[in-house]
């Protein structure tokens, strides 16, 4: 974000209602998405509070109708995080496994 912010490009926050990549055989709640979405009201709100609270552009709800119109109330009501919960975030973060990796 700061390389990005320096070059005075937007930045657009993708999946910040995802949780984790479904689980082989996991009966999938939500239709046509290939991760596992943040479905509990206060988890997703948490979720776009962290990608609100930091200098991005515009960020970019999930694509099915239910979850789409959540964030849009959940961000009408937005409240940025303070340094330490984002620090709670990123430390909660770091025990599930992520949604994306790099090509090893």
């Amino acid at each position: 974000m700061e390389k990005a912010q320096k070059k005075e490009m937007g930045i657009l926050a993708l999946k910040a209602m995802a949780w984790r990549r479904w689980e082989e055989g996991e009966e999938r709640t939500i239709d046509k998405t290939w991760y596992k979405p943040l479905t509990d009201k206060e988890q997703a709100r948490e979720g776009l509070r962290f990608t609100l609270s930091h200098p991005v552009t515009a960020a970019i709800p999930p694509g099915h109708e239910d979850l789409f119109s959540m964030a849009l109330k959940l961000a009408t009501d937005f409240k940025a995080m303070d340094k330490n919960e984002i620090a709670a975030i990123k430390e909660k973060a770091m025990k599930t496994e992520p949604i994306f990796s790099y090509p090893m």
